[in-house]
């Protein structure tokens, strides 16, 4: 069993609200800095620089979880975290698909880059990623889980884009294991579920903001759901305090 310090929701420069200096390089030095042990990538609507952050986060030592994070047709953001990535492009490619045919302004939204792990521009993504797909959200948590994904609720308590201000309370059909909070308090309506915190980082200043620690035998989904229920000396701590560079 290992705990680690995790921060398990940070934009890339492809999401279009992300800083065009979130590299690859530039998140997993800021995550060593702040003494993070885990990360994940969770861009709006693709996990298409999920491989190379991989990629350079392995070299450096750190632990990494493949992630997205969907913005439903009721403007809910939704994190899927997947084991591999295979899995999180399989249900990137389902969520793209879904996503209205509208055309990136970058002077509004910002550019959205894919760059390779030594920042040189791969492409720059035309359609605006910052949308809400014509999913549901009871299809999106569906479909990440039919694809073995975990799906988590990404800040409930936020008035834009979190479940509870666009909903009002959670369905009754839905029940998850881990919710993710933006705030200090947790909100009521998610009998037994985790609490995740997570910078939601778009600048490299950001990573490491708000962080959990969690207690797994090995970084994987299933090992979530199992912290989640507090399984065998598994759990989920949040950290409320920001992580500053040492």
């Amino acid at each position: 069993m290992r705990s680690y310090v995790a921060d398990l929701h940070i934009h890339t420069c492809l999401s279009p609200c992300g800083n065009l200096r979130m590299s690859p390089r530039t998140i997993v030095a800021a995550a060593r800095e702040r003494g993070l042990d885990l990360i994940a990538i969770t861009d709006h609507n693709t996990c298409a620089m999920a491989d190379t952050v991989a990629s350079v986060a392995r070299e450096a030592g750190l632990s990494f979880l493949y992630g997205i994070e969907v913005q439903t047709r009721e403007d809910v953001h939704v994190l899927g975290y997947f084991d591999d990535s295979r899995a999180c492009a399989s249900f990137s490619e389902t969520v793209y698909d879904q996503l209205p045919d509208r055309p990136n302004d970058p002077r509004h939204f910002g550019d959205q880059v894919v760059v390779d792990a030594d920042e040189t521009i791969v492409r720059f993504e035309p359609r605006l990623l910052l949308n809400a797909i014509r999913l549901s959200l009871e299809q999106v948590v569906a479909g990440i889980e039919g694809s073995g994904g975990l799906a988590v609720p990404a800040h409930v308590d936020r008035r834009t884009f979190g479940l509870l201000g666009q909903l009002g309370l959670p369905p009754e059909e839905l029940s998850f294991p881990i919710i993710e909070v933006a705030g200090d308090e947790v909100p009521e309506g998610f009998p037994g579920a985790a609490v995740l915190r997570s910078s939601d980082a778009h600048d490299p200043e950001a990573i490491g903001r708000r962080t959990s620690v969690l207690t797994l035998q090995a970084v994987s989904v299933d090992e979530l759901r199992l912290a989640a229920s507090e399984t065998d000396g598994r759990s989920i701590r949040t950290d409320l305090s920001p992580r500053r560079p040492s």
